[in-house]
């Protein structure tokens, strides 16, 4: 059916203006979706303590004791739809504050399900857990779900038959699935499946093809005869197999069972859909004996049909119609706070609504339609355009990103600009080149392909005597493995086989952060990285370029009590010095203090060219240059994801004395964060503020900042990532912006004045790095969909600053 796609949005313009019950049908653009369902997120994220207020309720004579205007315990079901929406609302947008805002409930909760162990209303909640390891990559926030799941496999109780009703297809069987994708275990998903099929067989009409409730409405009728099929109960069936199916295997024999089941419903849907675009609350019932639009069925329903068609499960040509009188009757019924109206109380039958009264599950099948609604217009909007984008940037790297702790991750060499990437999406370690002589994109070429999606793993670049590259990268500390590969010398699309160092050491702990630097007089190639071990900067080195390796040393060692790993950041002061500034551990766990240290000849020295020792011995903090002072605590107040008052290494440059430049975030708060620089004028360190860094790019991560860089040949010149205005704090639009400023040693953030690169950007603008060689500049930069270190989705992009002719 995918291949019918692009055929059938030839056609789509037609069937727009003729087809429809009365109306011609008006398609929605992408900008008008994303407005309205943003406008929808943001007022239910501005009303949820107060969400009584404003809850639909039945007529006071059918009220019964769960009716109330009490605020819904978290983790109850209500809100679990709604944290479902509102998960795929927060992927097709930028903005952060709504991962955010899922994640403080999570954690909030202690990443704990309901009350009752085997009921799959206090489930449902899982499956915003199961997101936000997911997004964030960290197994951690599902461990009481595994645990509790367990039991259930390992009790006496585990082949009753536990899901008795429509409504428990929604709530229960997306979290099992998930969870089998997560942890790679097939018995979450055997579960699952023997309880849905008792289901199934138990409620599903093979007439009709639509479930009913529960047992007790298997005979009773609708006033014109029908059989009486809740809307509400089949949108939770609908909506959550199209949450659930793609977790699926491909190879799995039973995920067929599903995709049909989908695709008859879809079909009676079609059948079913009223003049005003939304379903009777009793789906069969028709307008006579449902008046009154009910849309929390109905919004589920245009959710599974956008997912439907965006993923070739349903044709487009025959459904599309469907769903954009539905997602029209949608918008509708939202008014202008971005309330969302026409929603059914809590109940198990079809029931009355009400225009200005709204319900948390209601409002997110309300998202997830608006989600998957958009990339069904962006679809069409992409292929329809006849426009080549136009943009004042270069992207040079399709699909790729980097951390910050590896070093050079692009480099300047006979005229070409080579950047190191590693793809958020399949895990491939990239190296795209760009040729500055003829402003042109050479090509990508993958060096490993499905490494590991995680940013952690961007190789590491050094030009070698012979023009060649060689490209060194590892694991997030999953393996005691770095491995490598040298280009051809005039082609740096060419690579040879990859090759491996194995490190040997007693800890299961593996190796990361790679970095690359030269020292003249030892005929050595250094390789520091982290080493798994001691969790501390160690190194190792090579006599021919990195062909091979050797000689692990311990580099740096923390001097804080317990298990502690020091960041540090590398430069080359000249030919035989290597600059490095570190802190105490990660902020996360320690108010962290900033050091500097020269290393050359085997020995560390002060920047004033005293000698600390030699190496024989790896550097304590204490015996190195304290730059910074933190706050020196492991204490983080209620609310404080990192240690207030910590300071984090992110960019290093020297002036043309060779004096260093240290470029740190400051955390003192998720909300404030700043950036700060530590110059030496060859007598004293300047130290001092220079602009406001925003917000933390994700919560569980509180001290990623958008980071900040030097132009190699000229420290003064600097670049940052923010999403506030980097001289007031004032809050923008929760997107970063790239700025750059002149910054003398005289400069404080009062005469700083920053200068927007990016503005009005869809996606964020983050980690800013200039390379600089053979008299060609340029500033490049991520952008694109980043919710974290291992789910991303951007380009490198920028723009080239200086050229030689």
């Amino acid at each position: 059916m995918k291949s019918k796609f692009f055929k059938i949005i030839f056609n789509l313009s037609l069937v727009l203006l003729v087809s429809g019950c009365e109306n011609s049908i008006q398609k929605p653009s992408k900008s008008e979706v994303k407005a309205i369902t943003k406008k929808v997120a943001d007022w239910q994220i501005k009303t949820f303590e107060d969400q009584g207020k404003y809850r639909a309720l039945p007529l006071p004579e059918n009220q019964k004791k769960w009716h109330h205007r009490n605020r819904y315990h978290d983790a109850e079901w209500m809100g679990a739809a709604l944290y479902a929406g509102m998960y795929e609302w927060s992927t097709i947008t930028a903005d952060p504050t709504y991962s955010k805002w899922l994640y403080g409930i999570g954690q909030k909760n202690n990443w704990k399900l309901y009350k009752r162990m085997f009921h799959a209303d206090d489930h449902a909640v899982g499956q915003m857990y199961l997101n936000m390891q997911k997004m964030f990559g960290n197994h951690r926030l599902i461990k009481p779900l595994r645990k509790q799941f367990d039991s259930i496999l390992n009790s006496d109780e585990r082949d009753k038959w536990h899901w008795h009703w429509a409504d428990a297809l929604f709530m229960a069987p997306p979290v099992w699935a998930r969870l089998a994708k997560a942890t790679k275990q097939q018995k979450y998903l055997e579960y699952m499946d023997e309880q849905y099929h008792k289901t199934y067989d138990a409620l599903w009409d093979k007439k009709e093809h639509l479930f009913y409730r529960d047992k007790k409405y298997l005979d009773q009728k609708e006033e014109n005869g029908k059989g009486v099929f809740w809307s509400r109960g089949n949108g939770w069936v609908f909506g959550g197999l199209a949450l659930m199916i793609p977790d699926f295997p491909n190879d799995w024999d039973g995920k067929q069972f599903y995709v049909e089941t989908f695709q008859q419903m879809a079909e009676t849907l079609k059948n079913t859909q009223r003049k005003d675009g939304t379903w009777s609350s009793g789906i069969l019932g028709g307008e006579k004996a449902y008046p009154t639009k009910e849309i929390s069925g109905s919004a589920f329903f245009v959710f599974g049909l956008a997912w439907g068609i965006n993923n070739g499960i349903i044709d487009a040509e025959v459904y599309e119609p469907t769903l954009i009188k539905g997602w029209n009757a949608l918008t509708d019924c939202v008014t202008e706070d971005g309330l969302v109206g026409y929603i059914q109380p809590v109940g198990a039958a079809p029931g009355n609504s009400f225009p200005n009264y709204t319900e948390l599950y209601g409002v997110g099948a309300f998202l997830a339609a608006g989600a998957e609604m958009y990339k069904y217009v962006e679809k069409i909007e992409d292929v329809n355009s006849n426009k080549k984008e136009v943009s004042e940037f270069t992207t040079f790297m399709n699909d790729g990103g980097w951390c910050w702790y590896q070093d050079p991750r692009a480099i300047i060499n006979n005229g070409k600009l080579v950047i190191g990437g590693l793809s958020g999406q399949s895990g491939d370690v990239k190296v795209s080149v760009y040729d500055l002589e003829t402003n042109t994109n050479k090509g990508t070429v993958v060096l490993d392909k499905n490494f590991q999606a995680d940013d952690h793993d961007v190789p590491a670049l050094y030009a070698r005597p012979d023009g060649s590259i060689l490209s060194v990268w590892a694991k997030h500390g999953n393996e005691k493995i770095h491995h490598y590969n040298i280009s051809s010398p005039s082609n740096y699309l060419e690579w040879n086989n990859k090759s491996e160092f194995k490190y040997d050491y007693n800890d299961n702990r593996g190796v990361t952060y790679m970095n690359l630097y030269y020292l003249e007089n030892e005929n050595n190639l250094y390789n520091f990285y982290r080493d798994g071990e001691t969790f501390n900067p160690s190194f190792i080195t090579s006599k021919d370029h990195g062909n091979t390796w050797g000689n692990r040393t311990h580099f740096i060692a923390d001097d804080v009590e317990g298990r502690q790993r020091p960041y540090a950041r590398y430069f080359q002061k000249d030919n035989n010095t290597v600059g490095v500034s570190f802190t105490d551990g990660h902020p996360r766990q320690y108010g962290n203090s900033l050091y500097y240290a020269e290393f050359k000849n085997g020995a560390f020295y002060n920047v004033d060219g005293s000698k600390i020792k030699d190496l024989k011995e790896p550097l304590r903090t204490p015996e190195a240059e304290k730059i910074y002072v933190g706050s020196e605590t492991k204490t983080k107040p209620k609310g404080f994801e990192s240690v207030p008052k910590s300071a984090w290494t992110c960019a290093m440059g020297k002036d043309s004395e060779n004096n260093p430049h240290i470029g740190y975030s400051l955390y003192l708060s998720n909300n404030d964060h700043r950036y700060r620089i530590a110059a030496w004028d060859g007598k004293k360190w300047i130290d001092k503020e220079i602009a406001y860094a925003g917000t933390c790019l994700y919560t569980m991560e509180s001290s990623y900042t958008g980071l900040m860089a030097f132009d190699p040949e000229n420290p003064t010149q600097v670049y940052i990532s923010t999403d506030v205005n980097p001289s007031t704090g004032e809050k923008m639009n929760n997107i970063h912006e790239i700025y750059s400023a002149k910054i003398g040693l005289n400069d404080d953030i009062s005469t700083i004045k920053w200068k927007a690169i990016t503005s009005n950007s869809e996606y964020r603008n983050i980690r800013p790095i200039v390379v600089a060689g053979e008299g060609h500049k340029a500033l490049i930069w991520l952008n694109g969909p980043w919710n974290s270190f291992v789910n991303y989705k951007a380009d490198v992009k920028g723009i080239i600053l200086s050229s030689k002719k």
